[in-house]
């Protein structure tokens, strides 16, 4: 029996090692935004707490107000920069995710492609190894009626 072999196998495996490049990507910049994030939310934490300082001067120590209200816009600044930086982040992992899902595409395309192949390849050998199975039954059916016919000759009888 014939052995299947796939004629894109070589461009399956580059789309598998495009898929495997696309996830390590994604997974970085998952990293990325991961890290993003928590520097955001640290630095909301800085701002909270700056103005509940600056809230506390206004209060209570009138003479160290203008400090706390400069570093609570500083704070504010960093925040707003921690946000732009999230935000594009954002932006080029959710590029990395619709690379990832086109490679991912592109596999499943050339596994399917070679599973309707294959399956196409084993319908033909089964249809080629059915064919000559019928064949050889009909020569060994006509080699026993030809056997027949030379018994029934040799033993003096003409008619069948």
């Amino acid at each position: 029996m014939a052995r299947f072999r796939f004629r894109l196998d070589a461009s399956l495996q580059i789309a598998q090692q495009l898929l495997e490049s696309a996830q390590r990507k994604y997974a970085l910049e998952m990293k990325r935004w991961q890290a993003c994030l928590l520097a955001f939310e640290a630095q909301k934490g800085r701002y909270y707490e700056a103005q509940e300082s600056q809230r506390d001067a206004g209060r209570h120590r009138p003479e160290e107000l203008r400090i706390c209200q400069v570093f609570a816009l500083e704070q504010r600044r960093r925040l707003d920069q921690c946000e732009a930086i999230r935000k594009e982040q954002e932006l080029v992992m959710d590029n990395a995710r619709r690379c990832l899902l086109e490679a991912h595409r592109e596999v499943e395309k050339y596994e399917r492609l070679k599973e309707k192949q294959a399956t196409a390849f084993r319908v033909l050998e089964l249809q080629k190894e059915q064919k000559i199975l019928d064949e050889t039954g009909q020569v060994l059916h006509w080699l026993g009626r030809t056997s027949t016919v030379d018994k029934c000759v040799i033993n003096g009888r003409a008619n069948l």
